[in-house]
């Protein structure tokens, strides 16, 4: 499911910006430096604001400039904030002050898949099948999300019994909380749950993909609950680990991670580094394991 941006949220591109400060004449420390172009932070945050119509609400934070890989460029990190999920995302400033870019710097000598693996975090993740699979499949999915579910599905009923120990399954939580009312108390659960007993984790995630129409945003703990139950899960271990969000910062590493990679909808998965957006039928995805599976020999 496609996620539905907000005017909070800052488009890539180049933005002009009229900035009257003179352009540095020569580099300076950190601290020198912020100095020197707080009213540029000032006039980036005023410019946006007004280009994007954010509502007095939203906090709008410039971080500090520094030198970045090209000559003409500072670095600096903008994250926009809307009390809900802050987003950060990196920027590039000319030193004449003139433009900011967004973007991400892409490396065109290096291999795309294995950039993506590099990116991804294997240790101490969800995991079905073996570490020796000779596939990899890193799932990221909101447990709200209709076409997630329809993906776990292929994935268990097809996917597993078919390729066994050939494809290992790495599950990572991206709840879309702009769209979705209880994907970020499913996500805690579920990273909750591997955290319990991790053997638990996917018999869990089954159980709440299959029954996700009974879920609201009112009942979702309470139901969430009565899945572990069922799961043979310590439903006391479980409503502490929620209420204490012991597991928050597992799924923001995971968002994070998914943001980096360019995720911005649900499910989406990396073949051996090979992107696949949505929930394809068992053909599609079946020829993509098996390509994944000839380059691997």
């Amino acid at each position: 499911m496609r996620r539905v941006q907000s005017s909070v949220v800052v488009c890539a591109g180049i933005l002009l910006l009229a900035i009257l400060a003179p352009a540095a004449a020569r580099p300076a420390p950190q601290a020198e430096r912020t100095a020197n172009h707080s009213a540029t932070m000032d006039r980036i945050v005023r410019y946006l604001r007004e280009r994007f119509n954010m509502p007095a609400i939203v906090k709008l934070t410039v971080g500090p400039f520094s030198d970045s890989p090209f000559r003409e460029f500072y670095e600096t990190t903008i994250t926009v904030d809307d009390g809900k999920q802050p987003r950060s995302e990196k920027f590039y400033v000319s030193k004449d002050e003139r433009y900011l870019i967004e973007g991400t710097i892409f490396t065109l000598a290096a291999d795309p898949k294995r950039e993506i693996e590099r990116v991804i975090s294997l240790q101490d993740q969800p995991t079905q099948g073996p570490a020796t699979a000779p596939v990899t499949i890193v799932e990221y999915a909101d447990l709200e999300c209709p076409q997630c579910a329809r993906l776990h599905e292929i994935l268990e009923n097809d996917v597993v019994p078919k390729y066994g120990e050939k494809i290992r399954i790495v599950f990572k939580e991206f709840p879309l909380t702009s769209i979705h009312e209880w994907a970020m108390t499913a996500a805690l659960a579920q990273e909750c749950v591997y955290q319990i007993d991790p053997a638990q984790y996917v018999p869990f995630r089954t159980r709440v993909f299959a029954n996700q129409a009974t879920l609201t945003g009112t009942n979702a703990r309470d139901m969430l609950l009565h899945f572990a139950a069922e799961t043979g899960i310590d439903n006391m271990k479980l409503a502490a680990c929620i209420d204490n969000k012991a597991s928050l910062s597992r799924v923001e590493a995971s968002r994070r991670e998914g943001e980096a990679l360019g995720v911005n909808s649900t499910p989406t998965s990396f073949v051996n580094g090979h992107v696949v957006v949505g929930a394809p039928d068992i053909t599609a995805l079946s020829k993509i394991i098996d390509e994944a599976l000839h380059a691997a020999k």
